[in-house]
C-alpha cells in the first residue's frame, strides 16, 4: 500500500492577483436582498464599495463557495456571507460552520457576515415529498444587512472583525439559528434534526471558546484523512495518490 503524502507550510505574506474573475454586478445596500441577489457582486454603501459572495451552506464542499469568493479577490474590501448552520430536515443534511473556514477567511483578509435561515418550504419534489426535507431556505435579510453596514464603517482588518464576531456574537447567532429551525419545523410540519447535540456543542463553546477551534480543527483533520483514502469516479489521479496540505500563517 502506498503511503499518502503530507505537506506542511508557513505563509509569511499573502500576495496575489486574481486573473480569471468575472465582472461583478453592482447594487446598493439600501436595496440589497441576500435572498435575491447573485452569488457574488459589488455593494455600494455610503462612499464605499464592498465585494460580496454568499454561501448556501457552511460546508465548504457542499456548493463550492471558493469559486464564488475568487471573483471578489481583486476588491479592496471583501465580505462573504455564511450561514452558521443549515438543517435540510431530518432526512437531509445538517451542516455547521467550522473554525477552519474562519481561518481561511482570516488568511485572505475577508470579512465574515454570519447569517441564519429564518424561512423554508417543504420539499415537494416527486422523490422527496414523503421525506422530512426542507428546500428554498431564506436568510434573515435585515440581520445580514445590519452586519454589512457595520463592516462598511469598520476600520480595522478582517482578522479583528472576525475574531470579535466569533468571540462575542457567534453563540448568540447560533442560538437564533436553532430557534428559527424550530419555528420552521412548526410551520412546515417537517421534522428537523435533534438539537440536543447542538445545544451541548453550544454549551461547550460558551464555557470555553477554544473548544470551538479545537473541535472544528479535529473534524477538518479527520475529514481530510478520510478523503485521502477515498476514490471517486470523477477523479483522475496520475499515480493513484492524494496528498494533504497543512498551511499556517
Amino acid at each position: 500500500m502506498t503511503t499518502a503524502l503530507h505537506f506542511t507550510g508557513f505563509i509569511r505574506g499573502v500576495k496575489y492577483r486574481a486573473c480569471l474573475t468575472e465582472e461583478l454586478r453592482r447594487g446598493t445596500l439600501e436595496k440589497f436582498d441576500v435572498n435575491e441577489v447573485g452569488a457574488y457582486g459589488i455593494i455600494k454603501a455610503d462612499d464605499t464599495e464592498i465585494a460580496y459572495s454568499k454561501w448556501v451552506s457552511p460546508k465548504r464542499t457542499r456548493s463550492y463557495p471558493f469559486a464564488r469568493i475568487y471573483n471578489t479577490y481583486n476588491a479592496s474590501k471583501i465580505i462573504t456571507i455564511i450561514p452558521v448552520i443549515k438543517d435540510e430536515g431530518r432526512d437531509g443534511d445538517l451542516d455547521k460552520l467550522q473554525y477552519s473556514t474562519v481561518s481561511w477567511m482570516n488568511l485572505l483578509n475577508i470579512y465574515i457576515v454570519l447569517a441564519y435561515y429564518e424561512d423554508a418550504e417543504r420539499n415537494r419534489s416527486k422523490k422527496q415529498i414523503s421525506k422530512n426535507k426542507l428546500t428554498s431556505q431564506k436568510f434573515n435579510n435585515s440581520f445580514v444587512k445590519s452586519q454589512i453596514q457595520e463592516i462598511v464603517n469598520y476600520k480595522q482588518s478582517a482578522l479583528h472583525w472576525n475574531k470579535n464576531l466569533f468571540e462575542e456574537r457567534f453563540t448568540e447567532i447560533f442560538q437564533q439559528a436553532l430557534s428559527a429551525y424550530i419555528s420552521i419545523s412548526y410551520r412546515t410540519g417537517i421534522q428537523v434534526h435533534s438539537q440536543t447535540g447542538m445545544e451541548v456543542y453550544l454549551r461547550r463553546i460558551l464555557e470555553n471558546f477554544e473548544d470551538f477551534k479545537n473541535i472544528s480543527l479535529r473534524g477538518s483533520q479527520n475529514a481530510s484523512r478520510r478523503e485521502v483514502a477515498t476514490s471517486h469516479a470523477l477523479e483522475h489521479l496520475v499515480d493513484g495518490m492524494k496528498a494533504t496540505f497543512c498551511i499556517e500563517n
